[in-house]
């Protein structure tokens, strides 16, 4: 089996000479999956070599086969490379992708910068233009699934023993009927962004663990004259919106994502989010805003609102781990060191719950299977290979834009994670020491993770936006009657037409 130079070296010298070599790498690229293609790894090529793993080194755990798609020529399209605004982390892709030709001379590799939004790429599907790679919200696998989007990677997951790297947890978002169709590569969960000097002025050490307690320190942190709300979340703009106030209701009020569209014994799926918890959640908002007037008195969008913690204009917010990165890049000035994280208040079972996202590769089903296999394996090593790896950071950290040591959800597991997160903190810059509570409480369990719905739920979240805005611009919006009205129209305008447009297309 073929393993790549730089992945050879570290695994033999890097514990000593690490901090002599020189990488060029590459930002994150896009996807991967694979058909059942690949007779070439087999799961006794898998257990040939067995890696003595020094701490903090990065175990090599992925064989490459001698040859991909058998030596022919086949070309790939890798969508999510770096644009030019970002030359560094382009160069160091190009230089990755020339990589990868070397050891393996008959893959064309073309790159493009498209990005990933639902609407750019249902445009892509219905012109049969899908990249061979691509990136999909951790939202939307399902979806792709039940459109025979993303072509099926369990014989290469399966061969090379991935299911015991993944977190079997993010694993399962792209798992169907026992087959799996993507490669997790980044992952998020909410919390609770906090400004350490604004708690410990007002009399308070540390944050809030109840949702009583948050309301209670909200108020005193609130300062109008100073223009300071003591609380905030996106309450405006995009999809967000509902974003946040679905976490706000998981936590404060027992919601649950299942909730959103209850599936029946037919196949068709139901609206139930016109519920207690959530009419609970909404009122209590309403309260946040005009009763305790602790919220910003402006809609805040996702920007917005991570832009209020970092000019110091909101004291606590809630907010996804990866915003840290968003903050450091979009306000330098922006004082890191005195923002830290923690996990939501406990909710009505006493623990506390986060929801999680992030984004998944995929390959194309209409792909050929030569170029299934050879953009699947580009995408595993780009992201397994400890040369790779260490390539990565050593770009990153020659980029100014780069930020390293953000809270992020565990993609892996064992000693792989374990080995990789000390090799991020190693490249860090940022204050992991400030996120570490809310990491160790998530990593032991004390933070339930729950991933977000699959099932039309960007469309759920653009309904209850509409409501969140209405209820924070308008004192005496009638919330239950609004909540009503949105089911309503989620169950008309999108459930019941769940499977009627798939036959309409054919």
């Amino acid at each position: 089996m073929k393993k790549s130079l730089l992945g050879f070296i570290v695994m033999t010298i890097c514990a000593l000479m690490i901090t002599s070599f020189s990488f060029s790498g590459c930002k994150e690229a896009e996807e991967g999956v694979v058909e059942e293609v690949v007779e070439e790894t087999t799961e006794e090529a898998v257990e040939e070599e067995v890696i003595e793993v020094v701490e903090g080194e990065i175990p090599g755990i992925l064989n490459m086969p001698e040859q991909i798609a058998g030596g022919r020529p086949v070309a790939i399209t890798v969508a999510g490379t770096p644009p030019e605004s970002q030359p560094v982390l382009l160069a160091a892709w190009e230089e990755k992708a020339a990589r990868f030709k070397e050891l393996y001379p008959n893959v064309i590799i073309i790159g493009s910068d498209y990005t990933y939004t639902p609407d750019s790429f249902a445009a892509l599907v219905a012109g049969n233009q899908v990249p061979t790679t691509f990136q999909v919200y951790l939202t939307d696998p399902g979806m792709m699934i039940d459109q025979g989007v993303p072509a099926d990677l369990t014989s290469i997951f399966e061969a090379q023993g991935l299911d015991e790297v993944f977190n079997p947890g993010l694993l399962s978002t792209v798992t169907r009927d026992g087959k799996i169709y993507g490669i997790p590569f980044s992952a998020y969960t909410m919390g609770l962004v906090y400004n350490i000097s604004m708690l410990k002025d007002a009399g308070f050490d540390g944050p809030p663990t109840t949702w009583d307690e948050l309301v209670t320190m909200a108020e005193a942190l609130t300062d109008r004259d100073a223009g300071v709300a003591g609380f905030s979340f996106c309450t405006g703009g995009g999809n967000e919106i509902g974003w946040h106030a679905t976490i706000i209701a998981i936590d404060y009020a027992g919601f649950q994502n299942s909730d959103v569209a209850i599936e029946q014994a037919d196949g068709t799926y139901m609206a139930g989010f016109d519920n207690d918890a959530m009419l609970d959640t909404l009122n209590f908002i309403k309260e946040l805003r005009w009763t305790n007037d602790v919220l910003p008195r402006e809609l805040l969008g996702w920007g917005a609102n991570g832009e209020a913690i970092a000019l110091e204009r909101a004291a606590m917010a809630v907010m996804a781990g990866d915003q840290f990165r968003w903050i450091k890049e979009t306000y330098p000035d922006a004082d890191m060191d005195n923002l830290a994280f923690a996990p939501l208040p406990l909710g009505p079972e006493g623990v506390s719950v986060s929801l999680g996202g992030g984004d998944i590769y995929m390959i194309s089903a209409e792909a050929t299977p030569d170029q299934i296999e050879a953009a699947t394996y580009f995408r595993l090593w780009d992201k397994l290979d400890p040369g790779e790896i260490i390539a990565r950071f050593e770009a990153g950290s020659k980029d100014p834009t780069t930020v390293v040591g953000f809270p992020q959800y565990p993609v892996y597991i064992g000693q792989f994670q374990d080995a990789l997160a000390t090799l991020e903190q190693e490249y860090a810059n940022l204050p992991v020491e400030n996120y570490k509570a809310y990491m160790d409480a998530v990593i032991a369990g004390d933070v339930r993770v729950m991933t977000e719905g699959q099932v039309k739920f960007q469309e759920y979240y653009g309904l209850i936006t509409t409501i969140v805005s209405t209820i924070v611009t308008v004192e005496d919006t009638d919330v239950a009657a609004l909540l009503t009205e949105a089911a309503s129209t989620y169950q008309t305008n999108i459930l019941d037409l769940i499977g009627v447009e798939e036959v309409e297309e054919e």
